[in-house]
């Protein structure tokens, strides 16, 4: 960012205005309220951002149209929903997509508790045994036998709750709750390390896995309690629509000729988190609902991502940034850098940056045919490094989206705390400290 910082700290409430090149310390209790804490998912922007910009360019108004053209784990659909707006999520991962319609969908508590106390019932049955079986050949590596038993029930009881309870939307929705409540427990009753992007087993700090039936049940109750709260206070009238596939790209296919009234989100970074990597254990006991139940599917889906470092050679090959460049200098000279600096991943890692900021493009091109003048675009991105090349994402972006019809009205930051999945990445990206919180208008 270009400009005198400025810090300031504030409680919870971002000012409606914000000055310039201002970096915010934010000291909030509130990240987790109602459903935003039903399942852990890396590199969160926090709720206050989109509460924000929702009060912000929406005010007292209600039954707006908020959109989130790639909605992680669905903070600013939540968020709308609250405010009392009608809201549309997109995101290219599945998973992703059932954590958002989970978070957004009020449900019947009454036909939840009985549901429930089913369950719970079920699991307390002597010699009651699930029969789903992961299609992962190592599970055992991944999972104690004990967990594998317990998890494998769990999974079959919430099976067989639309044929016990009859087939409809409402226990659709129940069902589809416990599912993403099954799925949050995971990673904790697993043999992975529960602090890393990457799901790995470690050989020299081993994990004690919770104990499965208690931790689920345990989640369980939260679920219900915040589900409750959020049924109670969301209008059911509200519209929520999520929607699988990737980025803005066919917004007029997907969405027809609707008017959007506010667009808010937080786009991948350039070698972006592998989410499918970070939620493999999940998908082992959750993907076939998506068809991503082993590592060789997983894997095949991966260089679909917007900043995936998952691609074949045979895709950048031919590249160089010599001869393929992106118009603006100073990205072009980072790209150029990368190449030469880095002999050992420069030419892939460079094409990677590349093909963020040409993906980056096409986004911002496809909103700007559909959004109506005047239409604001609040975009919340961190800087990083390639290679230990800095590069400035922020500034890029704007850049870039200045020449497809949008212009920058404000640029200020937050630091970021609490990371789920802190690591070191030991130069090769570093920890991100600062997201930029990027306000665009529609020209």
């Amino acid at each position: 960012m270009i400009g005198n910082i400025n810090h300031v700290n504030i409680r919870e409430t971002i000012p409606v205005d914000v000055e310039r090149n201002t970096i915010l310390n934010i000291f909030t209790n509130s990240v987790t309220n109602y459903t935003h804490g039903f399942h852990k998912y890396p590199a969160k922007f926090i709720p206050n951002i989109p509460r924000w910009a929702i009060d912000k360019y929406l005010g007292t108004k209600k039954g707006k149209l908020v959109l989130d053209p790639f909605c992680g784990s669905g903070t600013t659909l939540v968020e709308g929903l609250l405010a009392g707006h009608n809201v549309i999520g997109i995101d290219i991962d599945p998973l992703s997509a059932m954590i958002v319609k989970v978070k957004t969908t009020p449900v019947d508590i009454s036909q939840l508790e009985i549901i429930c106390h089913w369950i719970a019932a079920e699991i307390e049955k002597q010699g009651r045994e699930g029969t789903f079986k992961p299609a992962c050949t190592n599970i055992n590596h991944w999972f104690t036998a004990d967990a594998i038993n317990k998890l494998s029930l769990i999974r079959t009881l919430i099976g067989e709750i639309p044929e016990r309870f009859e087939h409809s939307r409402q226990n659709n929705d129940i069902s589809d709750l416990l599912l993403i409540c099954f799925s949050s427990i995971i990673r904790r009753v697993s043999n992975a390390d529960n602090e890393s992007q990457k799901t790995y087993v470690s050989h020299t700090k081993v994990k004690e896995p919770e104990e499965t039936i208690s931790l689920f049940l345990e989640q369980l109750n939260f679920f219900k309690e915040r589900i409750a709260e959020f049924s109670v206070r969301v209008d059911p009238k509200l519209s929520r629509q999520i929607i699988c596939s990737s980025s803005a790209e066919g917004l007029k296919t997907k969405l027809g000729e609707i008017i959007i009234d506010l667009v808010v989100t937080s786009p991948p970074y350039i070698k972006a988190i592998d989410y499918i990597y970070n939620q493999m254990v999940e998908l082992f006991w959750i993907g076939d609902l998506f068809d991503m139940q082993t590592q060789t599917k997983q894997n095949a889906k991966k260089e679909y991502y917007i900043g995936t470092k998952h691609l074949p050679k045979r895709k950048y090959a031919e590249y160089t940034p010599f001869r393929a460049t992106l118009g603006i200098s100073k990205l072009d000279e980072k790209l150029q850098e990368v190449y030469e600096k880095d002999r050992k991943n420069g030419h892939k890692h460079a094409y990677i940056a590349f093909k963020y900021f040409t993906d980056m493009e096409k986004h911002f091109a496809e909103l700007a045919s559909y959004l109506d003048p005047n239409t604001h675009y609040v975009v919340v991105v961190g800087d990083c490094s390639v290679s230990g090349v800095p590069f400035e994402t922020a500034e890029f972006l704007i850049d870039i989206a200045e020449r497809n019809d949008f212009r920058i009205t404000n640029e200020w930051g937050y630091q970021i705390k609490n990371r789920y999945m802190r690591f070191d990445r030991k130069g090769r990206g570093g920890i991100i400290a600062i997201d930029w919180v990027l306000d665009f208008i529609k020209e």
